[in-house]
């Protein structure tokens, strides 16, 4: 599988609050989000659905969400 590290750009981390220290990657049926300042690591199930309560528990409760795709080159 490949474990290309994706940078989201404007991206806050929840922990530590830097910007841009963001990254994502395909791990199984999963997706990771690591970063790379204070270690943190979310892993969300790529079959969630945007405004679920998945996606809310990692928002801290966020009702607005954005969906952001990420486009395989």
């Amino acid at each position: 599988m490949n474990n290309l590290r994706r940078f989201i750009a404007g991206a806050v981390c929840p922990a530590c609050k830097l910007q841009d220290k963001l990254f994502v990657y395909a791990l199984e049926e999963s997706n990771v989000c690591e970063c790379v300042a204070c270690g943190f690591r979310d892993i969300q199930s790529r079959t969630a659905e945007p405004g679920s309560e998945e996606y809310q528990r990692r928002l801290g409760g966020a009702t607005d969400t954005a969906v952001v795709r990420i486009v395989e080159s």
